[in-house]
């Protein structure tokens, strides 16, 4: 009789739970696969069911640490989770050059997209397009293509810094070095009606108040009944004379305000509407940045940028945007708060630690669109250096469990700071307080504490 049908029940079970404890071993030490080209190294790790109490896996998505000195940075946008929960990261590589890459000038970049297909574990490149919808494109009733852009920031010699601030601009001077200066105003349309084959484009910003500075932020999403709805920050003409300081330039043409741009009739008007007021924000600047969630119904969740290591503030409509609240503070320190709606309603929003040690990403929760929040959950703090820590937006999986990703800066081996994409695998019951607090006991007198004269 073979060896291991004298084995009784428990025996049995003994060896099927060794062997599980094997495979758990095996997925534990598996230090991840290079995946070739620029995917860089990712970690492999075990996947702990969300009933065993919470958990999170940290995982490296892509690093220059491997590549010399041939990567300057880089720059990822929003992580996007599909039906089959397929994970897409768009990542822009900017190479060194000798000029510094600035908003208004980034001479050499590529963009690359990865995908990973075991929810963030490991990563690879793909030539294979997102499926995430178009950021400032949309597809009206009648199969019209619409889409909404800004050329930027529009560069001119130096010489014109004083013609182009009597016509109203904020200019921005990048030194004598660079020898030029730049503006950032506009707002295009785009449409098509033969399925994006041709395309006509025209100026919509002619119809707006006239902006001394204005950046398009997006995204354009059309509502449920009929309204184009798009996002920005900028602020008017204030007449004030030339400054060679670019901060004292923003300061003196007052503080940033965000809009909501809006069109009812297909794209054929529009019309701006103050959302924010920057004169509530705690930075001088106003408010810039928006990371919004819009809802085809027309309710519109915003949150707001207004300055390092200043409280992020949120703002509200339920008409799709004609009417707004006002503008409240939030717990939240943070240069970029990306929020998602979860299936269950909540709100969470995924953030950057900067303003002191350690260094890393949290994440708060809301179920009242940002009247309250819950606690501070830690879910990076091994991130060395504040500078560059930024993006980190969240997806969630069909399980219920979050996926956040985000860009920083690494020590390498030779101490150099270089540049990496971060991530983490977490359900939303993971670590709240940093740790148990205990309680202080009060001093109380020594017994025979009081030596006797000898």
């Amino acid at each position: 009789m073979p060896e291991w049908r004298r084995l009784s029940t428990s025996g049995l079970v003994f060896l099927m739970r060794l062997n599980r404890m094997r495979q758990l071993l095996v997925r534990v030490i598996l230090l991840g696969v290079v995946q070739g080209g620029l995917a860089g190294l990712s970690v492999a790790a075990p996947v702990v069911p969300t009933g065993a109490g919470g958990w999170k896996i940290d995982v490296d998505i892509l690093h220059a640490t491997g590549y010399g000195d041939r990567y300057e940075s880089y720059s990822k946008g929003h992580v996007h989770v599909d039906q089959r929960d397929r994970l897409w990261l768009p990542v822009s590589v900017y190479f060194p050059d000798d000029e510094a890459n600035t908003d208004a000038y980034q001479p050499l970049v590529t963009r690359i997209m990865l995908i990973s297909d075991d929810k963030g574990l490991t990563w690879k490149t793909t030539d294979r397009k997102s499926p995430a919808p178009g950021h400032n494109r949309v597809t009206l009733a009648d199969g019209t293509l619409v889409e909404l852009g800004s050329s930027g920031w529009i560069r001119y010699p130096r010489t014109q810094i004083k013609r182009l601030q009597k016509q109203g601009y904020y200019v921005w001077d990048l030194g004598k070095n660079n020898d030029y200066c730049a503006i950032i105003y506009d707002l295009w349309q785009k449409t098509s009606t033969d399925s994006g084959k041709t395309w006509q484009k025209r100026w919509i910003h002619k119809q707006l108040p006239f902006f001394a500075h204005f950046v398009a932020r997006g995204p354009l999403r059309l509502l449920d009944d009929g309204t184009l709805i798009f996002l920005g920050y900028g602020y008017g003409k204030q007449g004030r004379k030339y400054n060679a300081d670019p901060k004292s330039i923003m300061w003196e043409n007052g503080r940033s305000h965000v809009y909501c741009v809006r069109s009812t009739d297909a794209g054929k008007t529009w019309k701006a509407v103050r959302a924010a007021d920057g004169k509530l924000s705690l930075s001088e600047h106003g408010f810039s940045e928006t990371f919004p969630i819009i809802d085809g119904d027309g309710r519109i969740f915003l949150m707001l940028r207004t300055g390092l290591g200043r409280p992020a503030f949120v703002v509200s409509s339920a008409d799709g945007g004609q009417t707004w609240l006002k503008a409240k503070q939030t717990p939240i320190p943070a240069k970029h708060p990306l929020p998602l709606r979860l299936r269950d309603g909540t709100v969470v929003c995924s953030y950057q630690r900067r303003t002191a040690p350690p260094f890393g990403v949290r994440a708060r929760f809301t179920s009242d669109l940002g009247k309250t929040w819950s606690k501070e959950i830690v879910l990076r703090d091994d991130v060395p250096i504040s500078n560059a820590l930024a993006e980190p937006n969240t997806v969630q999986f069909s399980d219920g469990t979050l996926f956040t990703a985000f860009q920083a800066l690494k020590i390498d081996d030779r101490g150099r700071p270089r540049p990496f994409i971060g991530g983490c695998r977490w359900s939303p019951n993971f670590r709240r307080p940093y740790v148990v607090k205990l309680k202080i006991p009060k001093r109380t007198r020594k017994f025979n504490s009081k030596r006797a004269n000898p």
